[in-house]
């Protein structure tokens, strides 16, 4: 088992799948084909070098943390969106 590329997996998965989360909901389509777009590259570099066990495992312990992080953090607080946001000048 490569544990460097495990690493990696786990790290890439997770973090794709946070930014996911985080996204506001106008802009998750595209969010969504980015991580579709690495999640392939994910897939054909796994083929390439015959690592799909350490890939699989990666992207389900990526998805395990990610659960974790929406159960203690994302539910409680949930994204907001970009027509709420108010600039607070000098004369407000």
């Amino acid at each position: 088992m490569d544990v460097k590329y495990l690493l990696v997996v786990v790290f890439l998965s997770t973090v794709l799948l946070l930014a996911t989360q985080r996204t506001e909901a106008k802009r998750r389509k595209f969010v969504l084909l980015f991580v579709l777009g690495i999640g392939l590259l994910l897939r054909h570099n796994a083929f390439l070098k015959d690592l799909h066990t350490e890939t699989v495992l990666g992207m389900v312990i990526g998805l395990l943390i990610s659960g974790l992080f929406w159960l203690i953090i994302g539910r409680y607080n949930p994204v907001g969106s970009s027509d709420n946001i108010k600039v607070m000048g000098l004369d407000d």
